[in-house]
């Protein structure tokens, strides 16, 4: 009898558990975006409608958003990451290959209708990382088909917003291509293949710009970080002289720009394969002031109601420097639509329509427009050539890392933000 109460008495515990835990996690409020220890955007809440509900989409949406929002997640990530790290077997060997669930490059959070994207669970970088003594590095694969759609995408950019808007083409490149060694080198597609392959199926109203010269050129310079995907600030510096040089402005030398430093940062690849190489060697968040004043308004969409809402940011952002997510940093992270406006000399106003690869970026176009719109249609749910026209924008810079290009579901937000 003992033994049958004890085993009743553990199933009675156990299930009022799970409800007491279900029902506080119902019942919290879940206004998160962002996973800090993630390095990630949150799901956004489904809406339902009676055929997402038939297709499944609902529930798989419901899913991802529970899961995104379960109480107590991001300490439940970190404690798990550290524990990892901590009962990790130190290896010998100083190279290895991993599978990675990969980046959210694609589809984000953004919404169509109200609901997920279907494709929203498959626009990831997924594939093989590449983990080289204390560097983990993402592998690019060439897909001719959705290079040639990003270029077609360009192009009816172009078009759409008209013949007096300038627009460029700016595809970062990622660290492997660099690496000294063929033989690591080679477990990866030539990346400047794949853009000149894309600039060669651009028209002549779509510039593109060499960024990948200065960073070949610094490349033993830390112009990529060890634990992240992302260019460090000063590699996107490099690219911001690429873009000068197309533009045919004059850059400001890196020593016009205030240093600030953020350490201790371990990126989203670090927790891939949490190696002590790894994770005893985190990254230096270096950012770089603007040498003019700058207002920043980040605008959003309430997660519940759908209402468009703002707040004021900042073009370095300082409260991430203490923060798990050092890399948000640079304009605070991604989000729908920000409006930068600046007491630079000058009336040029630019849009950037862009993956997180230009928030490093932005802080050194600051001094050389007067309002700078950040656009990123992963999140954004509105006409683009109508925000230009009706803001009177004189250039349009398209900025990606390659491997957003081989992903149709963004080419796919993009070019349903230009319809009418």
């Amino acid at each position: 009898m003992n033994n049958k109460f004890k085993s009743k008495t553990n199933i009675i515990v156990f299930i009022s558990a799970l409800f007491i835990i279900s029902f506080i996690n119902m019942i919290s409020p879940k206004t998160q975006t962002i996973s800090n220890a993630e390095n990630r955007n949150l799901a956004a809440k489904p809406e339902f409608t009676f055929e997402s509900f038939y297709s499944g989409k609902y529930i798989r949406s419901y899913e991802n958003y529970f899961a995104d929002h379960f109480l107590l997640r991001d300490l439940l990530v970190v404690t798990s990451k550290r524990l990892a790290s901590m009962n990790g077997i130190p290896r010998e060997q100083e190279v290895a290959l991993v599978d990675f669930d990969g980046q959210n490059v694609g589809g984000g959070d953004s919404e169509s209708e109200g609901e997920n994207k279907e494709d929203t669970t498959q626009p990831n970088t997924n594939g093989n990382l590449l983990i080289l003594n204390d560097t983990v590095m993402e592998l690019y694969k060439f897909n001719e088909t959705t290079s040639k759609l990003y270029a077609d995408m360009l192009n009816t950019l172009s078009t759409k917003v008209g013949n007096e808007v300038k627009v460029y083409s700016l595809i970062a490149p990622i660290q492997i291509e660099f690496l000294g060694e063929k033989k690591y080198q080679n477990l990866s597609d030539s990346q400047i293949d794949s853009i000149n392959y894309i600039n060669s199926n651009l028209s002549e109203r779509v510039t593109p710009v060499d960024a990948y010269t200065p960073l070949k050129e610094h490349i033993d310079e830390y112009v990529y970080f060890r634990t992240d995907h992302h260019w460090t600030g000063l590699g996107a510096y490099y690219g911001y002289t690429g873009f000068a040089k197309a533009t045919e402005i004059t850059p400001l030398p890196i020593d016009e720009f205030k240093i600030g430093e953020a350490p201790g940062y371990l990126g989203q690849l670090s927790t891939v394969n949490p190696s002590e190489k790894v994770t005893s060697n985190p990254d230096n968040v270096i950012y770089y002031y603007p040498p003019v004043e700058s207002k920043l308004q980040v605008y959003f969409y309430d997660t519940e109601s759908g209402e468009k809402k703002s707040y004021e940011g900042a073009v370095i952002n300082e409260t991430y420097v203490d923060n798990d997510q050092k890399y948000g940093i640079f304009i605070g992270g991604d989000f729908p639509l920000g409006i930068i406006k600046t007491n630079a000399n000058t009336d040029k106003k630019i849009m950037v329509i862009k993956d997180s690869y230009a928030n490093a970026f932005i802080p050194f176009l600051v001094p050389h427009y007067s309002e700078i719109y950040v656009v990123d249609p992963r999140h954004y749910k509105e006409n683009i050539p109508l925000l230009v026209e009706e803001n009177n924008i004189d250039e349009v810079l398209v900025l990606n890392y390659i491997l957003t290009t081989s992903f149709e579901s963004y080419i796919d937000n993009v070019l349903k933000l230009m319809e009418n």
